[in-house]
């Protein structure tokens, strides 16, 4: 007789479609295999962008899907700004989670989990484990959490990187509470899984976690994105990136201000592509005062626009997390400039298969080698393509997330 499926309840804080972001799309990829040896219930707020059809299309990574109605004060507005400056005094966690808090969402997980035996509890994102926090069940499944990103590094950053003595006081305030929560994610879950083995080492190293229990790798659809032999721009730049996230904005900005002036010296047909959701309202007046920079917003299908790019640039200065981008850009033939933030964590070589270097004229000199060496262009885009290739399908990602994931329900086998 067939075994049935683990089953698994997977929190998360967003649907899936449409898939842009790292983020979606690594979850999206994996859960669309994982679902062949568990049995997957997930669970996420619905907002009013959501469409009907992003909810039955659910139905491609998930066995069923539950989701409770939430509103997000829009970003930049007076409520937004209150309700961050109240949790910076009042909050027990971070505004980034305690945003996901819902009397629904704690009402439907404790009837479920109450009726319902689950083997494992996912929490996608750090932020999804305030949901498990909240709970007060006498028997809970064991939680895994899936760190995307480092979330307490990210803040580091952004108070580093500050000026406003206000935004510095919140970012620091933000930056505690998730130090707390990570703190608290080390002895709530049975296990972590990273995306990078350099998270791992940090998490395990530096912070003396005992549950992490590895790492996935980055994953690309190399069928999906393909080089293109001919490029009709030869001296255009792509950024690809959500232009509604912080450290993004930060790194657009700054190569625009510190890099771009100088290529266009050199190269006045020279362009820089934004390719990118909800970009800022200050990027989108740039772009209408400088022919050389050009802003997508949403796309449903971003390999047109790589396919006009000779280089993709990462000038990343504050980041972590998934960086499918580079992948995707080396998958589709396209040579990377990236910081060493940019590649964090991943096993890419300078001169090899990417240029790394910090940004400022060093980043720049990085493009204007490219730019000006078409061979040495196509040479790194060759390399950075077998890279992808040989390494990081979506397959192998979802493997070892299922090895993690039995590793703490010993007693289940997948079929």
């Amino acid at each position: 007789m067939e075994r049935p499926r683990p089953r698994i309840l997977w929190i998360n804080c967003r649907l899936l479609h449409p898939l842009i972001g790292g983020d979606r799309l690594r979850t999206y990829h994996m859960l669309r295999i994982l679902k062949e040896w568990f049995e997957i219930t997930y669970f996420c707020p619905r907002v009013v962008d959501d469409t009907a059809e992003a909810v039955k299309l659910a139905a491609e990574y998930s066995d069923s899907c539950a989701t409770y109605p939430h509103r997000f004060p829009p970003k930049g507005s007076p409520r937004f700004f209150a309700e961050v400056i109240a949790n910076c005094f009042t909050g027990s966690v971070p505004y980034m989670a305690k945003k996901y808090r819902s009397k629904r969402a704690h009402e439907w997980l404790e009837k479920t989990l109450t009726e319902t035996r689950y083997d494992l509890v996912v929490c996608d994102y750090l932020v999804s484990l305030v949901h498990v926090m909240d709970l007060r069940l006498t028997k809970m499944p064991p939680v895994l959490v899936f760190q995307h990103n480092v979330e307490s590094l990210i803040w580091q950053r952004h108070v580093a990187a500050a000026g406003n003595p206000v935004k510095k006081m919140i970012f620091r305030r933000e930056r505690d509470l998730t130090l707390r929560m990570e703190e608290q994610c080390a002895t709530l879950a049975a296990g972590q899984v990273t995306v990078s083995p350099l998270e791992t080492e940090y998490f395990r190293d530096e912070r003396g976690m005992k549950n992490v229990l590895g790492s996935v790798p980055t994953g690309v659809d190399c069928d999906h994105f393909q080089p293109t032999p001919e490029k009709t721009e030869p001296y255009t730049m792509a950024f690809l990136g959500s232009m509604d996230w912080e450290a993004n904005v930060l790194a657009v900005q700054g190569f625009i201000t510190e890099s771009l002036p100088t290529i266009k010296q050199r190269f006045p047909e020279a362009k820089f592509l934004v390719i990118g959701r909800n970009p800022p309202g200050w990027l989108r007046e740039s772009a209408a005062n400088d022919p050389s920079i050009v802003v997508t917003g949403t796309v449903d299908d971003v390999r047109p626009y790589l396919a006009r790019a000779a280089i993709m640039v990462l000038p990343l200065t504050v980041g972590g997390g998934t960086r499918i981008k580079v992948f995707e850009a080396m998958a589709a033939g396209l040579p990377v400039v990236s910081t060493p933030t940019g590649v964090e964590g991943l096993p890419v070589v300078h001169g090899e298969h990417a240029w790394i270097a910090d940004s400022g004229a060093p980043f720049t000199e990085g493009i204007l080698h490219l730019l000006s060496h078409p061979e040495a262009r196509q040479t790194m885009a060759g390399r950075g393509r077998e890279l992808v290739e040989a390494e990081f399908g979506w397959r192998k990602a979802a493997e070892i997330f299922r090895d993690h994931c039995m590793e703490i329900i010993p007693d289940a086998v997948p079929r």
